[in-house]
């Protein structure tokens, strides 16, 4: 069973020469990154406000922690601080005063400790540039898995350890809608928020593939109606447990950002899969290769992607503000008149078409004909630029 998914973040980690913050949702890999990756003299993980842990898994006091920290920056050394948004504020202070010796890499397990480090009365402010540790590119995975719809769910490292395929994904679905929901409380826990029911019920919501605000607010009733739920998701967005995606009808589509965790809180919201034993025998793992598969393409062809629930068109790629490809993505193959149709609506949207087809190469109707070999292909040009 595979363990590591080697990644291109790995050069920007090795090649880090000044005071770096890396940050990122939980559980995208950040510390295991940094621990391959990263040649240091010492690190620390703050356990909580008094308590810290070193490499050799000894429990010593944030005080030691913190002296040993600025020895080895003294020094000239790299020392890294794991789970630095538990550190006391008392400490940033501190670390102001330091003479910028050495290496210091902070790793925060959220988003809003970058508003917090780099706000203009943050004492941190101009010590520490930012780096971010998203889930893994879909190219990064693809190129060492192979396998196009495994792929999609490696891209958040947390699920790795556990499958080996889609298949044992879904008959184990109760055990990762328990874990994810444990997940997502972590998540708010680091970013200093309650998990109430109300966002629980807009992820579950968005998991189903609900993503316009007036029909959650519709479905939830909040006091204060959409906009109260616009803000709400705007902050999950913020803390990288949404994505949003802009549509050519100006209104952004939005979307579970990580396809695990989509996919068990499709579970959960459709079937209350934690709660009782009724075997789900699929999940819409399409949507979730299509929007994957339509990220790298945007990457490829150097534009923004799109999508269009309304012309139904899966990816759409804008280049300065010109829609230069449309995409048809699917997990099986094409018929002729599948491909056809699809062209023919596909072109009244783009200057290009493309057909993506997991199963073989789709018939040459469009622009661009991608079948698993071509985008295995695409993959590795990426990987490799």
């Amino acid at each position: 069973m595979r363990l590591y998914i080697k990644r291109r973040e790995e050069e920007k980690i090795r090649r880090i020469k000044n005071w770096t913050l890396i940050y990122g949702r939980r559980k995208t890999g950040k510390s295991t990154l940094v621990k391959k990756n990263l040649k240091m003299d010492y690190y620390v993980l703050i356990a909580d406000s008094n308590n810290a842990i070193t490499l050799d898994d000894t429990v010593i006091k944030i005080d030691e922690a913190i002296k040993e920290v600025k020895g080895v920056l003294h020094r000239g050394g790299v020392a890294v601080i794991d789970e630095f948004q538990r550190l006391p504020e008392t400490y940033w202070a501190m670390i102001s005063n330091w003479d910028r010796e050495g290496i210091l890499v902070i790793i925060g397990s959220s988003y809003g400790i970058v508003n917090k480090v780099f706000d203009k009365n943050s004492p941190l402010l101009g010590l520490f540039t930012p780096l971010e540790i998203d889930i893994i590119s879909y190219e990064d995975v693809l190129t060492q898995i192979k396998d196009p719809v495994l792929s999609t769910l490696y891209r958040d490292p947390w699920i790795i350890p556990f499958i080996n395929s889609y298949e044992e994904f879904v008959s184990r679905i109760k055990e990762f809608s328990l874990i994810s929901k444990g997940l997502i409380g972590e998540v708010f826990k680091e970013e200093e928020r309650q998990l109430t029911d109300t966002y629980y019920k807009i992820l579950l919501l968005l998991g189903e593939g609900i993503w316009k605000t007036s029909e959650i607010a519709g479905i939830i009733q909040p006091k204060g109606g959409e906009g109260t739920i616009s803000s709400m998701v705007n902050k999950l967005a913020k803390m990288g447990l949404v994505q949003k995606i802009p549509t050519m009808s100006r209104e952004n589509y939005y979307r579970i950002r990580s396809p695990t965790l989509s996919l068990t809180l499709y579970a959960e919201s459709k079937y209350a899969v934690s709660e009782t034993d009724l075997e789900v025998k699929d999940l819409p793992i399409g949507k979730e290769v299509q929007f994957s598969v339509g990220e790298m393409l945007s990457k490829y062809f150097g534009g923004v992607q799109y999508y269009s629930p309304k012309e139904d068109i899966d990816v759409i790629i804008v280049k300065k503000k010109k829609p230069i490809w449309a995409f048809e993505i699917k997990m099986g193959e094409f018929s002729s008149s599948e491909a056809k149709e699809a062209v023919k609506r596909m072109s009244k949207i783009a200057e290009k078409v493309g057909l993506v087809s997991l199963k073989e190469k789709p018939p040459d109707y469009g622009d661009l004909s991608i079948g698993p070999k071509e985008l295995l292909e695409i993959a590795n040009q990426l990987v490799k630029l």
